[in-house]
This record gives C-alpha cells, sequence and structure tokens, in this order.
C-alpha cells in the first residue's frame, strides 16, 4: 500500500477510538509488503497505541510504517548493489557473538566478585595521592540561592538577611523565603557554580567574576533579583574539595576493582590452559 494511501486512510480515522483503529485501517493481517517482506497487523498493534488521542495515533502507526519500509528498502538496495564480498558479514558477525558473549561472562564474573565496599581511609589516600586529578575546572561553592521577583514585599527584609551568618537570622530567612521567594536553596554541600549562573540565566563566567572578589551576588533580571551568598568557595583551577570529589573517588576505585578482577580472570586462564596442555604455544624452530 502506498505510504500517501496510508496517510489519507490514517486522516479519514481521525475520530475512530485507538482501539478500532486497526480494523477500520487493515482488512487483513497483511498491512504493508515490500518485496517478500510483509508488515503484519500483529507488528503494527505491539505499538501499543491505546490511551492516545486518534490524531496521534493515527501519526505513531504512519511512522512506524514509513520506517518499516525505509529500512527493508534500504536492505534490498544493499543486496542488489553491493558485491559479493561485501555482501559477506560472516565473519563480522561470528567476531561480534564472541565478543558478546566474552563480554557478558566478564560482566557476571564481576558482579559476582567485585567488593564494593570502599573504606574511608581509602577514600581519603586516593584523594591524597592524586591531587592532580582533582583540580576543578569550574568555580565551586557552599552558601544560599535565591530567586524573587521584585514585586515581593518581603524583598528588601531577604536582601538584609540573605547574607547573614547567624542562626537565628538564618532560620528568619528561611520563613521569609519559604513564604515569599520563587526558589530558595541552601548548598550545604560543595556545588559546581555552573549550577547557580544556569538558575540565575546568567554566563558562568559572570558569575564567576563577581565571586571571584567578594562573598555575594546581587542582581535583577526580568522582573526578578537573584541572590546568592557564599559561605565556602573554590576558583577554578583549585584542588576541589574531598566532600566533592567522593563520589568520583567511589567509581574510580571500583572501576579499578573491575579491571583488576578481569585480569586475573585472564592470566588464571592462561596459566590453567597451559598447565594442562590445553594451550600449546609452538617455539619457532631455528
Amino acid at each position: 500500500m502506498p505510504m500517501r494511501r496510508v496517510l489519507c486512510i490514517l486522516l479519514l480515522c481521525l475520530s475512530v477510538s485507538s482501539c478500532r483503529l486497526y480494523d477500520r485501517l487493515f482488512k487483513g493481517d497483511a498491512v504493508a509488503r515490500v518485496g517478500k517482506d510483509v508488515l503484519y497487523r500483529s507488528d503494527v498493534e505491539n505499538l501499543n497505541i491505546k490511551g492516545f488521542s486518534p490524531e496521534d495515533s493515527a501519526r505513531m502507526v504512519e511512522r512506524y510504517i514509513q520506517s518499516w519500509a525505509k529500512d527493508r528498502l534500504l536492505l534490498e538496495m544493499a543486496e542488489s548493489r553491493l558485491s559479493k564480498a561485501d555482501r559477506d558479514v560472516e565473519a563480522q558477525l561470528e567476531e561480534y557473538r564472541q565478543q558478546l558473549l566474552v563480554y557478558r561472562y566478564e560482566q557476571q564474573y564481576v558482579e559476582q566478585r567485585l567488593d564494593t565496599v570502599v573504606t574511608e581511609a581509602e577514600y581519603r589516600m586516593f584523594y591524597d595521592a592524586n591531587p592532580q586529578s582533582f583540580e576543578t575546572h569550574v568555580p565551586l561553592m557552599r552558601g544560599v540561592y535565591i530567586k524573587i521577583s521584585d514585586n515581593s514585599p518581603n524583598l528588601n527584609p531577604i536582601k538584609s538577611l540573605y547574607r547573614t551568618r547567624v542562626e537565628e537570622d538564618m532560620d528568619r530567612l528561611g520563613q521569609l523565603c519559604y513564604t515569599s521567594a520563587d526558589k530558595y536553596y541552601i548548598f550545604d554541600d560543595w556545588v559546581s557554580l555552573e549550577v547557580v549562573a544556569e538558575e540565575a540565566g546568567m554566563e558562568l563566567q559572570e558569575v564567576a567574576g563577581i565571586l571571584d572578589d567578594r562573598s555575594y551576588m546581587e542582581r535583577s533580571r526580568m522582573g526578578y533579583t537573584y541572590l546568592v551568598s557564599v559561605s565556602d568557595y573554590v576558583p577554578a583551577g583549585s584542588l576541589a574539595p574531598y566532600g566533592y570529589c567522593r563520589p568520583r573517588i567511589r567509581d574510580v576505585i571500583l572501576s579499578r576493582r573491575k579491571q583488576e578482577l578481569i585480569t586475573s580472570l585472564e592470566r588464571n586462564l592462561l596459566n590453567d590452559a597451559i598447565g594442562s596442555d590445553k594451550l600449546i604455544i609452538y617455539s619457532e624452530k631455528k
């Protein structure tokens, strides 16, 4: 069935509920054909379009049919235009099969044996031994971020409090922001300044330029005031704090353990095979 005809039928059926769409579209089991390849009604029904509007259902069916037809037509073209040598993919398929089986076994082997416990001493030792690996390329901060409407009656009280370090004042700031601010974050953990810049709709370089010189920022744009108060700050190019690096350290340590397990597996396989004469390496005669 030509694609244009399919589309016309689909558009005529927009008023039909999705559960009856197939009955109206296709009288038999066959939906489309490319050469000897046939797309059947059951294949299209696997789309599970129930719950979508008739318009969306029709579009999904049409896209699926066109995608199916395109894949078959491209395959047909490739098989007819490529040389016999280029069509021979048995060696590549076998190589991929072998690689996939080995990969799956290695994954299973590692999952069954990997020690995922990382002690605090191991975290610290790795951090102290690899300072060059933890240089931050963007500024990092801890502190307060506030976005509040310029028309808020609590804007001035909040501006007078957001730079405070007094616990009672921080509690009062939190109460005011809870009722008045559009967004209010207390970053107790280290966060990239990119996050703050994106929230404020500003360029990272602009925000960094301000906070490199002082511990706060006030900016108004598009009817909102953005307030940032920094309690701790690390400029770009400096050693990132241990707490910020800790999740990354865990990933590196576990990755190394995985590689060690795989290396050990390969070494033991070779040694066992040589010891049992399963593997024989013939020396070149001189």
